[in-house]
């Protein structure tokens, strides 16, 4: 039985053709795991938008509909651009993703998937990625994240929940994810600044994920395979991406009125929604509060690191107890 945790992704395995799928670049995209290979590109030919059909979810390995594997392929690319759009917004990024291909391979992408909501929203976003816009875009991102840990609008998970849960909930969250990364191979990168439930790598995950799961269908592994794949996205959205990405994208979208971000935010909205309606999960609210800031971590310099680290990690003075 082959073992979904340890195969290789499209990524691994294939130099693809030059096609329309091919974001080129002249060196391969960052990633937060030090040892995934997050190139842009995305292996197979393009996937033609497919009729509506048998939901892919429910096939079984050895009559697979060549749509499951266009859209395995389609969601991986989709999670992996919309990381690359969460990253601290630099003008060299924003040009490549306005001036190449990007644009072009995140249409046949959307429309494979062929869910209307989310091909006007990519629409809205496609529309303001131009490279005039990096100003806008880029004044939005200050006042939304500004450039301490904690800005205004969280990139991180474990901003985002019940005020009232028990102090130990949010270090679980984190040793959770952990959990779920170390489980398929994952390690995070020694360089990588973020924690393990900042929005990009949560969407780099769901991109691993994804792959996995298109090498499973088109290499007709057993069902087994494809089962445990998809059981940990299906986990993965209810339990982590699913459950504050609601929350997170109508707080960003609010803030970033008007602007790419705005149009950013309601596109990742769109996107995580069709991925919990794929697995039958319940998004989770978007009136999900923020957590009380640690006044201990917020008067820390952003350069010691020391805000990097989860709630509760740091002591409290004598004067707090």
């Amino acid at each position: 039985m082959s073992d979904p945790t340890n195969m290789p992704t499209p990524f691994e395995t294939v130099q693809p053709p030059e096609s329309e799928w091919a974001a080129r670049s002249d060196k391969p995209g960052r990633s937060v795991f030090g040892n995934y290979k997050a190139e842009t590109t995305l292996a197979g030919p393009v996937p033609a938008p497919h009729q509506t059909g048998p939901d892919p979810a429910a096939s079984s390995a050895g009559s697979l509909p060549g749509s499951a594997m266009d859209a395995a392929l389609a969601r991986s690319f989709i999670h992996r651009f919309l990381a690359l759009c969460f990253e601290d917004p630099t003008e060299e990024r924003w040009t490549k993703m306005a001036n190449c291909d990007c644009r072009e391979v995140l249409q046949p992408a959307i429309h494979t998937l062929a869910i209307p909501a989310l091909t006007e929203a990519a629409r809205t976003f496609q529309a303001q990625l131009v490279p005039e816009a990096f100003d806008s875009f880029l004044t939005a991102c200050l006042a939304a994240f500004g450039h301490a840990a904690r800005g205004r609008c969280p990139l991180n998970e474990i901003e985002y929940g019940d005020i009232k849960a028990d102090p130990l909930f949010q270090p679980h969250r984190l040793a959770d994810l952990a959990a779920f990364y170390r489980a398929f191979g994952l390690e995070v990168a020694g360089n990588a600044d973020e924690r393990h439930d900042h929005i990009c790598m949560e969407l780099e995950f769901m991109c691993v994920l994804t792959a996995k799961e298109a090498y499973a269908l088109g290499n007709q592994l057993n069902a087994d395979a494809i089962s445990i794949c998809r059981d940990a996205q299906k986990r993965f959205l209810r339990d982590h991406l699913g459950r504050w990405t609601p929350a997170f994208t109508r707080r960003l979208a609010r803030m970033a009125a008007g602007t790419p971000l705005e149009a950013l935010a309601n596109l990742t909205r769109s996107f995580i929604e069709s991925e919990c309606a794929l697995f039958g999960v319940t998004p989770g609210s978007e009136d999900l509060l923020l957590r009380p800031v640690d006044a201990a971590s917020e008067t820390m310099c952003d350069s010691c690191g020391l805000n990097q680290l989860p709630p509760g990690a740091l002591p409290q003075s004598p004067a707090a107890v």
